[in-house]
């Protein structure tokens, strides 16, 4: 079976699935099997599974509950699913299909029906590629062929030794937190593992190899870290010192070669497609004022090194898929926001789902962003509104610091500008008042956000409104966690405020400038500004005169786009001075639209 055709086979009775996974790999199918969630997504993390086999209740979570996970994952969501199940669970099949499986199998059935359906699915998701031309490739920089592919083996062998294929050891920094690794190759100086544990060059780690005779802890450092793409795990080599145990795991190891085949030649990894000016220019930005003038020569450079640290981000986020962080497990990511990871949790104490935010890998290590993730949990547990995500509690586990809190699924409200073009509309309107209301009660708590912008702003599954993302907020007169001198702009280059970009005063009417940024990219359907890189879009929020809405959009009413304006204005003092007076003119403006749609 080819790259990405594995079948992963789900089934909590041992036996069944020892036997069903014999009978597929007789039929020339690659199977890896699995009882529970967390074998599971290990399973999926280590190997291109390009099917999944799954009962209908697993060790730890029914397999609906298990599917609805996946087809949440973008990652994994395309992955073809299929129950097999025992014959007297048949009647689920409408649930099934209506939470996106491919096809629902009972058993007992004929062997040769199996294997034809199976190929089927298989032939559906996967028809055959295209061969390859079988003359020499050349590349620049690089010259390969098929000749110099075994050559290349052949010298790559001389150095490095390959163990068993399927050897798995276990990696942690503190004895308390394990994560899988899979033995690649070895050397008399230490190992090649694959694993979803992350690490920097230099960071110590301890290695758990269990040998048919005993089990030997050993620990090493990280002398490099190599991935190509981030949906495989990552290449982490480890060295042990002389005067450590690795000698006898050395020799085993040496002793499994004369049994042992060589592995396949890899194919070489699909690259993702690089992020757009757009999208990076999106992201909310902490910069000091002197990076301000470097970002129009280092923003194409920088792009391409946030691809990679994004890269590894994820594969920091995607090893904790499974884990279990106190009472909360996570289920699986999101995606990421200012200060870290988003996932879908499941609290095992009160059997709910949560949101679980983790501290980005990146930030983890400096105290001062620390600082600020515990202040983001703080400042949000003060904020008891309906139109705030709840927070249930923080913790910290093994170095590895996060928050639950209230799970929100719906739309952004940069989604619903993607899908509809704008929302100049009496609901849209309505969304405008309620992120005022909202705001004025932040305000209230003596709060200012300091990120808003349309990705923030998120309306659930229900229709209620909810501001997100409090990671760089501010409780005016508390000292920053940043060194005195050292403060950071903070914002996002479409929606920032003048005052932030200079290093003035910031208050509350900043994040009013700010959310007059927001809608008016919501009414008219472009941001205020747009150019090329941050540093154009950020002297124009300095320099440049706003366009009326009108010019933008000729359906927004001169009313509206005049109180967007007043909002923007570049002086702070010539701005709405408190949420209260925007409140009171989007009634007004509210009122009339509601008297002329009657009158029609």
């Amino acid at each position: 079976m080819g790259e990405g055709k594995e079948i992963l086979l789900i089934n909590r009775d041992r036996e069944f699935l020892e036997a069903m996974a014999e009978f597929l790999r007789k039929s020339g199918y690659t199977v890896h099997t699995a009882q529970e969630m967390q074998e599971a997504l290990l399973a999926l993390t280590f190997y291109s599974i390009g099917l999944i086999l799954c009962d209908n209740v697993l060790n730890d979570i029914t397999g609906y509950d298990f599917l609805r996970f996946l087809k949440n994952d973008p990652l994994r969501n395309s992955i073809p699913f299929v129950f097999f199940v025992p014959i007297n669970d048949q009647g689920r099949a409408f649930k099934a299909f209506e939470l996106g499986a491919d096809d629902f199998l009972v058993y007992p059935m004929e062997v040769d029906d199996l294997v034809s359906r199976i190929k089927e699915i298989m032939e559906l998701h996967y028809p055959e590629e295209t061969e390859l031309p079988k003359e020499d490739i050349n590349i620049p920089g690089l010259a390969f062929s098929p000749s110099a592919k075994i050559s290349f083996l052949d010298r790559r062998k001389s150095k490095r030794k390959q163990p068993f294929p399927n050897f798995k050891v276990y990696l942690s920094r503190d004895e308390t937190f394990w994560m899988p690794g899979k033995v690649k190759n070895f050397s008399r100086d230490g190992i090649l593992v694959l694993t979803p544990l992350l690490g920097k060059p230099g960071v110590s780690l301890l290695v758990k190899f269990t040998l048919p005779q005993e089990t030997f802890t050993i620990r090493g450092e990280i002398k490099h870290v190599a991935f190509d793409d981030f949906q495989q795990p990552v290449g982490i080599g480890i060295t042990f010192t002389s005067d450590s145990q690795w000698a006898p795991v050395y020799e085993y190891f040496n002793s499994l070669i004369t049994s042992t085949s060589p592995s396949p030649i890899p194919q070489i990894s699909r690259k993702q497609p690089s992020q757009t000016v757009e999208k990076e220019i999106e992201k909310t930005v902490l910069l000091s004022p002197e990076e301000i003038s470097e970002l129009e020569e280092s923003f194409l450079a920088a792009s391409t090194l946030r691809q990679r640290e994004e890269s590894y981000e994820l594969r920091f986020y995607q090893s904790l898929i499974g884990k279990q962080l106190g009472n909360y497990r996570a289920v699986c990511f999101l995606g990421a926001g200012s200060m870290g990871g988003v996932f879908r949790g499941w609290d095992s104490a009160l059997e709910r789902e949560v949101a679980l935010k983790v501290i980005s890998y990146e930030l983890s290590s400096q105290e001062s962003f620390r600082a600020m993730f515990i202040k983001e949990a703080r400042i949000i547990s003060q904020l008891d509104h309906p139109n705030i995500a709840h927070i249930y509690s923080i913790g910290d586990i093994d170095g590895i610091l996060f928050f639950a809190m209230e799970l929100i699924v719906g739309e952004t409200l940069a989604d619903l500008i993607k899908k509809h073009g704008n929302l100049n509309t009496l609901r849209g309107l309505d969304y405008f008042l309620t992120v005022c209301e909202t705001l004025d009660f932040v305000w209230q708590k003596n709060i200012i956000h300091r990120d808003i912008k349309p990705a923030n702003i998120v309306i659930n599954n229900k229709g209620v409104l909810k501001i997100v993302d409090f990671g760089v907020a501010q409780k005016i007169g508390v000292p920053s966690p940043f060194r005195e001198g050292s403060e950071k702009i903070v914002g996002s280059p479409f929606y920032i405020s003048p005052e932030v970009i200079s290093g003035g005063k910031v208050d509350h009417r900043s994040d009013i400038y700010s959310l007059g940024a927001t809608f008016y990219h919501v009414f008219t359907g472009h941001p205020p500004f747009e150019g090329n890189d941050p540093k154009e879009i950020l002297l124009q929020h300095l320099n440049r005169k706003l366009q009326p809405l009108k010019e933008k959009n000729p359906k927004v009413s001169s009313f509206l786009s005049g109180i967007i304006e007043k909002m923007m204005a570049k002086d702070h003092s010539e701005r709405y001075q408190s949420y209260r007076e925007i409140i009171q003119d989007l009634k007004y403006f509210r009122s009339l639209v509601i008297q002329a749609k009657k009158k029609k």
